[in-house]
């Protein structure tokens, strides 16, 4: 098991897809799934932050069009910035990242 664990390959993250308007006003927010991430990972060029974990990444309007079909209801705003991150989701909403010889805290779910 990677170090990384509970997140390592993905899991127990979510992604954020955020659009702001000119006036830097939230106009749309959509949480997507590991599977949906996974169908559009692709299109970025994440070198070595496979999971968006680093940071959060701009989404350009060339590739709208394959988040739409990644993720049904999904909308796009013309004059709108997006942007897609990652963020934990565990269970009770801390964040762990385990140290040498360091056991979790409590209830990790499996991978």
């Amino acid at each position: 098991m990677s170090s990384d664990y509970p997140f390592a390959d993905g899991h127990n993250l979510v992604w954020d897809l955020t659009g702001f308007g000119a006036d830097e006003e939230m106009v749309e927010s959509v949480t997507l799934t590991r599977e949906q991430f996974l169908a559009i990972r692709h299109l970025f060029g994440l070198g070595d932050d496979p999971w968006m974990v680093a940071g959060e990444y701009r989404v350009v309007p060339g590739i709208w069009g394959h988040l739409r079909q990644a993720v049904p209801g999904l909308g796009f705003h013309r004059d709108a910035d997006y942007y897609l991150g990652a963020r934990q989701a565990l269970p009770d909403g801390r964040f762990w990242r385990p140290a040498v010889g360091v056991r979790a805290p409590g209830p990790i779910p499996p991978p």
